[in-house]
């Protein structure tokens, strides 16, 4: 008969066979019971079996209680045992000296049954609260070795590109660095202020997965457009370094599906990034196919492989498997971990095969729900035939328009600021803090007003309280180095109408700058040819019925957060084609959900939905 490991074991140690049997009948059914009827023998099977609690008796021949619990205190192996004493002995003098020696309790002769199971169930709890301190504490000792080599690890991840990025700097501004030579060093300094980003956005990432606060937003994504943005983020890397990188896709597979496309690139761009990072020759291949009731992509390389003993810290965050054949490439040690929480996020999970010295492939399964629109494609041509994905080099630099007013106490961004910005094209005032950017606000009128949070003199909270006061509607954007969840979604909910985090990328702020301004700024005012701004508005109307459906059934379902994330995406394309009615009906449903009006409110919410409706009928007809 097998042993049940959760039960705990008892040594039962009394010169009376009767006292063992009693004992033993009262206790079997809560723990495994092991006798001893001397006290040599007691110190015998405690050192090999280690019983959770021992039932000692305290009048015994040749070795008595007193003496036998003495022995055990002083062998390191059996001090820590709890000795209850057992006893027919009613003296305050011996009970004082048991416990002076280290016993818990006294069970009393003759036994009652209620109260010898009520002692040692007490004893069996404190017990159990004490190895679960102790497993505790060492689960914390262990995270917090990782974390503090984490940190050391981080420590180097961030001083190597930072000594590239102020190596560089320097050689430039000394002049020390000839003409034809200053573009690859300001590559290299672009190259390692990503990857500082990077390694921060890890970091971020990590922290909302370990509160459970990293969100996916399900929305219909073209599958192929998306597989075609990472194949442009990534191809470049395995280019230069002379690896074969191969989508291989096994049809039939959807056009359309149900996802977040943003964490479902995040968790690919890491599997890919990995596979290139530890290959330096052969081949790193996608290969996307459907298994119901998943779509399952497989990350295939012929790198240096991984050790087997190795594969189980692989999706622990901050742990990292030595690969001393590649000491020059490092991260974070958090890619893996949040790719995964994230591919369980979709509905799926992650998981990986490899072999030192022959490769690894990581399987990515998502849960596979169709869009309403979605056909199956069933070979190349089929896609070919269907999509047309643009590159890079087609697609138009636009020029935006508009007068913008910008608070930051910093020299230097306050420079990069209205560089960027003059060069999008638009009209820029800038103010170093708070006070300065109120004043301003009051004397001229701007499209958009963005602002540092915190700023000397006066924040940006309390400017753009004080300008909100004087009917001011501007819509205002935070410059913020906050970038947790809960610190963004507090600057949206107190007035800020979007949030640009601190190091800003240029394609994150001409997005939202294009958002905040809307019909200021169109597409038709970019140099494109009109047959091109047809079809472009054609294909917006195509997708504007879809756009319409998502916006109803997230209503129907009161899915507010839903409904918000739709309307906003609708408030920023339809303002991108000039399309003004779609623009301010989709603003003011976004507006509403933002600040709170809805769905208190829902018959305007429904009226507005309506007029949607109808304003995309009329541009059909037309």
């Amino acid at each position: 008969m097998e042993l049940d490991v959760t039960q705990p074991t008892i040594l039962l140690v009394d010169d009376e066979k009767a006292n063992l049997k009693v004992l033993s009948e009262l206790l079997k059914k809560d723990a495994h019971i092991s006798l001893a009827i001397s006290g040599q023998q007691a110190i015998d099977k405690s050192l090999v079996f280690r019983p959770d609690l021992i039932l000692l008796d305290v009048v015994m021949p040749k070795m008595d209680g007193f003496e036998t619990i003495k022995k055990l205190k002083a062998i390191k192996e059996t001090s820590e045992i709890p000795i209850i004493f057992i006893t027919g002995l009613n003296s305050a003098d011996k009970e004082k000296l048991g416990l002076t020696l280290g016993a818990v309790d006294y069970i009393y002769k003759p036994f009652n049954s209620e109260v010898v199971k009520a002692r040692v169930a007490t004893q069996l709890k404190i017990i159990r609260q004490r190895n679960e301190l102790q497993k505790l504490s060492q689960e914390l000792a262990h995270a917090s070795e990782i974390k503090s080599r984490f940190l050391a690890n981080m420590s180097h991840e961030i001083r190597t590109p930072l000594t590239a990025v102020i190596g560089y700097a320097e050689s430039i501004l000394a002049g020390e660095i000839d003409e034809d030579e200053q573009y690859n060093a300001i590559s290299i300094i672009n190259d390692s202020g990503q990857h500082l980003l990077s390694l921060l956005n890890d970091i971020l990432d990590i922290s909302k997965v370990e509160a459970d606060k990293l969100d996916v937003a399900l929305i219909p994504t073209r599958l192929f457009k998306l597989i075609e943005e990472v194949k442009l983020l990534v191809g470049d890397k395995a280019l230069h370094k002379g690896i074969e990188f191969n989508i291989k896709c096994q049809f039939p597979l959807p056009s359309k599906l149900i996802t977040d496309p943003t964490r479902l690139k995040q968790i690919l761009i890491n599997l890919l990034n990995n596979a290139i990072k530890f290959t330096d020759q052969g081949f790193v291949d996608l290969v996307i196919k459907n298994t119901p009731p998943f779509l399952q992509f497989s990350i295939q390389d012929s790198g240096i492989g991984i050790n087997s003993e190795d594969l189980s810290k692989l999706f622990i965050a901050f742990s990292q498997v030595n690969n001393t054949a590649n000491s020059n490439v490092g991260g974070t040690g958090l890619g893996l971990n949040i790719s995964k929480y994230l591919s369980e996020k979709l509905g799926g999970n992650i998981s990986v095969l490899s072999k030192k010295g022959e490769g690894s492939c990581f399987t990515v399964k998502i849960k596979l729900k169709e869009a309403d629109d979605s056909i199956w494609f069933k070979n190349q041509t089929d896609i070919d035939n269907a999509i047309v994905i643009p590159c890079n080099d087609a697609k138009p630099q636009k020029k935006l328009k508009g007068n913008i007013l910008l608070a930051e106490d910093n020299k230097g961004l306050r420079t990069l600021f209205t560089l960027i910005l003059t060069k999008l094209g638009l009209t820029v005032t800038i103010v170093e803090d708070g006070k300065q950017l109120v004043e301003a606000a009051l004397v001229s009128e701007y499209d958009l007003i963005m602002t540092d949070i915190h700023m000397p003199n006066m924040g940006g909270v309390e400017a753009m309280n004080l300008i909100k006061l004087t009917g001011c509607e501007t819509p205002f954007v935070a410059l913020t180095a906050n970038a947790m969840t809960h610190e963004i979604t507090h600057y949206l909910d107190i007035g800020f109408s979007e949030y640009l985090s601190k190091p800003i990328q240029r394609e994150k702020l001409v997005h939202v700058i294009n958002h905040c301004l809307g019909i200021n700024s169109r597409i038709d005012e970019i140099d494109i040819p009109e047959n091109n701004l047809c079809q472009l508005k054609n294909d917006f109307l195509d997708d504007l019925s879809l756009d319409i459906k998502n916006i109803k059934n997230a209503f129907s379902h009161k899915n507010w957060q839903q409904l918000q994330f739709f309307a906003h995406g609708l408030n920023g394309s339809s303002a991108v084609f000039g399309f003004k009615e779609i623009t301010k009906l989709a603003a003011k449903l976004e507006n509403g959900l933002q600040t709170g009006e809805f769905p208190t409110d829902r018959l305007k919410m429904q009226l507005i939905i309506d007029n949607l409706t109808t304003t995309f009928f009329s541009l059909i007809k037309k």
